[in-house]
């Protein structure tokens, strides 16, 4: 009769334990989700889940020229040949919040200054993942500050609750730093669970505003949906924000497919100074959820933005376009229409007075 030798399981316990380690992470980052009885009686809500008010198709999980290999599977063929131009950033790099100033740190992550007060709009520094795998929607650019070194924070702004706009590991380190955290209906149930206060958080509907000593936030409507995991979807709510303060009026975007909303929101404020708006992420898979860089433009026209500066893009290759096509398309595009369009780096500290391009993403060693 034959022996049975435990070995094998020997050999298989390093792999239990890092699917066990893996799964514990993916648990904890998800976040937890909102009472559903909340929501019932408004009008973008039906049926459990909260709905555009114009169309939009169902998200393939995978983009159309991904085939194979999955969407957010690293692949290189899309990122850049070097690093991008970057300022390097610390606590020492801000003073006091100044009347206006905007700093990038890729992607849709930024560090705006308005009012006097500093606002840190949907923070992402790791990879846009729910665990730590390098080839998950990874990175092919570091942030120009770390969240250690993150000056004083007024208010977090989260404009929904996708992987690379809200990151659980921040916002944990945040929870006690942070004054404010200003976001989406339902997401503050997943803040709560990563250790933020309830009084710290601001839930905001479309339409809703908050007072953020002397600059008014408004949520507003945007294309897009929500999820942190495939039965989670449209649980919470996704928005843009309208930012009014020291006599400017700003438009934040979020995630969103073009549509008539934009000369809603337009026609409603009575046009802005400037237009923050993704230009990247598009794809043929999802028409109506993000936006070609063409649309981009549009959407900063009908507005009836007096400028624009492009987000969405310079850090992750989402929409599995090479990282240098969106933001082309976006300046061939807005020099045709006639609109000011500026293009800071990572990093760079930028006022709309004093700015000039210099071409930074045109320089072939990058291509």
């Amino acid at each position: 009769m034959k022996k049975r030798y435990k070995y094998p399981l020997i050999a298989l316990s390093p792999i239990l334990l890092a699917a066990a380690v893996f799964g514990i992470e993916f648990y904890r980052n998800i976040g937890k989700l909102p009472d559903e009885s909340r929501f019932a009686r408004l009008p973008y809500y039906q049926n459990g889940a909260f709905r555009n008010i114009y169309t939009a198709p169902e998200l393939p999980y995978y983009p159309e020229r991904a085939t194979g290999k999955g969407g957010f599977i690293r692949d290189d063929s899309y990122v850049p040949k070097g690093r991008l131009p970057m300022h390097t950033l610390d606590k020492n790099s801000f003073g006091q919040a100044e009347a206006f100033a905007y700093y990038w740190l890729g992607h849709a992550s930024a560090i705006l200054e308005l009012g006097g007060q500093r606002i840190l709009i949907d923070p992402v520094f790791d990879n846009a993942s729910p665990v730590s795998l390098p080839i998950i929607v990874p990175r092919f650019q570091e942030a120009p500050i770390s969240r250690e070194n993150l000056p004083h924070i007024d208010a977090v702004l989260i404009s929904h609750d996708h992987y690379d706009h809200l990151e659980a590991a921040t916002v944990r380190h945040l929870a006690d730093k942070a004054a404010r955290f200003i976001v989406p209906l339902g997401v503050s149930d997943r803040l709560q669970s990563w250790g933020v206060p309830s009084e710290k958080i601001t839930e905001l509907g479309w339409g809703d505003a908050a007072e953020l000593n002397g600059v008014k936030i408004t949520a507003e409507t945007a294309q897009h949906y929500s999820a942190r995991w495939r039965t989670d979807r449209n649980k919470t709510l996704w928005a843009s924000f309208v930012l009014e303060g020291a006599g400017r009026r700003l438009y934040w975007s979020g995630d969103t497919g073009y549509g008539p909303h934009f000369a809603d929101i337009g026609k409603k404020y009575g046009g802005f100074d400037t237009a923050f708006l993704e230009i990247d992420a598009a794809n043929a898979g999802w028409p109506q959820t993000h936006m070609f860089p063409e649309q981009s433009v549009q959407a900063a026209l009908d507005l009836g933005a007096k400028r624009m500066v492009p987000m969405h893009w310079g850090v992750f290759s989402l929409g599995r376009n090479p990282w240098y096509v969106s933001i082309d398309k976006a300046v061939k595009t807005a020099a045709h229409k006639n609109l000011p369009l500026d293009v800071p780096k990572m990093g760079e500290k930028y006022r709309p007075d004093s700015f000039r391009n210099d071409g930074w993403w045109t320089r072939k060693e990058l291509r």
